[in-house]
């Protein structure tokens, strides 16, 4: 395996960085008072240096397409439906004898160790997948091109999962 030499932080991203996190924070305090903002600065500024030591030390290149990125589109309408779906579950666990299920999926997953494309994919897949309520990735696996997904009502694999490599 070659040895990939480590690339310093441009000085342009680190302000990115920081401004989206302080931005974050403001929205989640939902204000500029003092003593929020002093407390904000110092949880950007942890945040920011853990977030830069991280991407120091990472050695995976990813390649992210604008094409599978753009696929976070479905998520608002997975998310209205599969709460639905959970609600519905829910009532029938409490008022009928039928129970909530949990299943384990194992679907394949078109993924490799070193395409940094195919890295990229599987990180959104993970992600995207994930932030549905119905559906939690617990893994992908390269070696044997598999995602493993739990679901607490039995589905399909989701068109979205499927763009970015997923199977049937």
């Amino acid at each position: 395996m070659k040895e990939q030499r480590k690339q310093p932080i441009k000085p342009q991203s680190l302000l990115l960085i920081f401004g989206l996190m302080g931005g974050e924070w403001i929205l989640l305090v939902t204000g500029v008072k003092r003593n929020e903002m002093i407390v904000g600065l110092a949880s950007v500024l942890l945040a920011s240096t853990f977030l830069c030591a991280i991407l120091r030390s990472q050695s995976i290149e990813l390649n992210f397409m604008m094409r599978d990125v753009c696929t976070v589109w479905r998520i608002p309408w997975y998310i209205l439906t599969n709460t639905f779906t959970l609600c519905d579950v829910l009532l029938r666990d409490v008022f009928t004898s039928e129970r909530a299920g949990s299943y384990y999926r194992v679907s394949g997953f078109k993924t490799s160790k070193t395409d940094p494309t195919l890295v990229a994919r599987r990180v959104l897949a993970t992600a995207y997948t994930t932030v549905s309520p119905n559906s939690i990735v617990i893994g992908i696996d390269y070696e044997q091109s598999r995602l493993l997904l739990h679901q607490v009502k039995r589905d399909k694999v989701s068109a979205m999962t499927k763009e970015l490599g997923g199977q049937p």
